[in-house]
Formats: C-alpha cells, structure tokens, sequence
C-alpha cells in the first residue's frame, strides 16, 4: 500500500498525496463531473416502423385464413383483392424493414467514425487526478487544475474537440 502512495501524484494546491485519487475512483465514490466521456452511440428506433407494419400484414394474414378458407362464398374478386392488398402489405413490410436496417447501420457507421475521439478522450481522463481535500481535478504531468467546463467538453466530445482538448491540455 505504501509504494502505491508514494506512486500517487501531489496535489497542485496543497502538495498532498493522500486525498488524491485517479478520475475513476473519483466518480465510483460518486463525484459525478469526474465522469468518464460517453461512448459513442447512435440510436435509431425501427420499432415505429416495423410494429404497425407487423401489424398490418398479421390483420391481413387473418383476414385471408377466416375469409378465404372459410366456405362463406364471397366471391373471386373479393378473394383476389384481398390476397393481392395481403401481398401488398407483405412487400410494403419488407421494404420498409430494409430501409429500417439500413438507418441502423448508417447510425452504427456515425457512432464507429467518433471512436477514435472518444478513445482519445478517455486517454485524457485515465491521464486525470482527483483531489478530494480540495476537490480539483488537475493533470499530474502539468501541475494545472483542469476547469469544470474543460471536463464537460471532455466528456461530450467530438473530432474537432479531441484535437483542441489534447493540445490545451499538453501546452497547460
């Protein structure tokens, strides 16, 4: 325990190592600004999509079964319509589901292409202290405590972020 101490970097305000604690300890003891940057995610809902339409084609596929296979006559142009408005919905469906599926993989590609930000992001933040005595969060390298809105841009960044946060915070 001690060569972990002394392994702890000193705080910048009080030159302290014993409150000082690493940005993921900080936020599993429940200091919420010293939480990590967010994954990046993209959600795209298919449910509105494909749940009327899964509806829609289960109506007609009853329809079919109860009317058609019944021995009611009802004819073979209400038979036929309503086979062809079942074979409608059907494509309707699939088409629909297919441009669902390409909306999900289009959002995985955006989320994908924010990676390399986000792995820098996290770099900087598994780089951070946190001193509760004085509850700072500086950079150990530096000496320099690191602002609350440095933190937050930190955590929501994007490419064009990552590039200014890393350089701001290697020239501090």
């Amino acid at each position: 325990m001690a060569s972990a101490e002394s392994q702890k970097p000193t705080c910048p305000v009080c030159n302290l190592a014993d409150q000082v604690k690493t940005m993921e300890a900080a936020y599993n003891s429940g200091v919420e600004r010293c939480a990590p940057p967010d994954m990046p995610i993209k959600k795209v809902s298919m449910l509105k999509i494909i749940f009327p339409c899964t509806i829609l084609v289960g109506i007609c596929v009853f329809l079919i079964i109860v009317l058609v296979g019944s021995e009611a006559d009802l004819g073979p142009y209400v038979e036929t319509v309503l086979v062809v408005i079942t074979l409608i919905a059907i494509i309707t469906v699939l088409v629909l589901s297919y441009v669902a599926f390409q909306r999900v993989v289009q959002g995985d590609a955006e989320a994908t292409e924010r990676f390399p930000a986000w792995d820098r992001a996290m770099a900087i933040w598994r780089s951070l202290y946190y001193c509760s005595r004085n509850d700072i969060v500086f950079d150990p390298q530096t000496k320099k405590q690191v602002s609350n809105e440095q933190l937050a841009s930190l955590r929501s960044m994007d490419e064009e972020q990552a590039a200014q946060q890393s350089a701001a915070m290697a020239h501090q």
